[in-house]
């Protein structure tokens, strides 16, 4: 058998250029160091996220619109103010997630500015589709709610019954 090449993933600024929309949605996913584990897909796991994302919206660091937990990351759509570093904001919800569930994050995490509603909408699929496709559940995540820092988001644990 042919040995794959693994590339070393390069490292990325998460620097938002200054034309740039700071109202533009955000996708965003974090894992877990160590792929493959179960370690969000508990019910403590979940407040702990939870309680993040409310700290972090309850500072007007970030608004989450969407979040999703997998076994071993987390996605979700945000809108973080262009007075706040993309970095900075991923930085404290990891650490804020760690003083409730002790977590080895991989390094940074995956930003994608979503430029238009279709693109949004087609993102809030893809995240809702996400355990259908690891198999965890046989019916899409949707319609979820969940009040974090006092609006009304969307959130989904992945694993969690229907």
């Amino acid at each position: 058998m042919a040995e794959r090449d693994y590339r070393i993933r390069q490292y990325l600024p998460h620097q938002r250029p200054n034309w740039v929309d700071g109202n533009d949605p955000l996708f965003i996913t974090l894992c877990h160091k160590r792929r493959g584990i179960h370690h969000f897909d508990n019910a403590s796991a979940w407040e702990a996220v939870l309680k993040a994302a409310n700290h972090l919206a309850d500072l007007d660091k970030w608004q989450p619109l969407v979040i999703l937990a997998m076994p071993d990351h987390l996605h979700g759509i945000v809108k973080i103010p262009s007075a706040q570093r993309i970095e900075s904001v991923f930085c404290s919800f990891k650490r804020d997630i760690g003083h409730t569930l002790p977590t080895v994050w991989q390094r940074d995490g995956f930003d994608r500015r979503l430029r238009s509603h279709e693109y949004l909408v087609k993102t809030i699929d893809y995240i809702a589709q996400n355990p259908v496709r690891a198999g965890l559940t046989t019916t899409p995540k949707t319609g979820l709610t969940r009040r974090i820092g006092g609006r009304s988001a969307r959130a989904a644990r992945g694993a969690a019954p229907t």
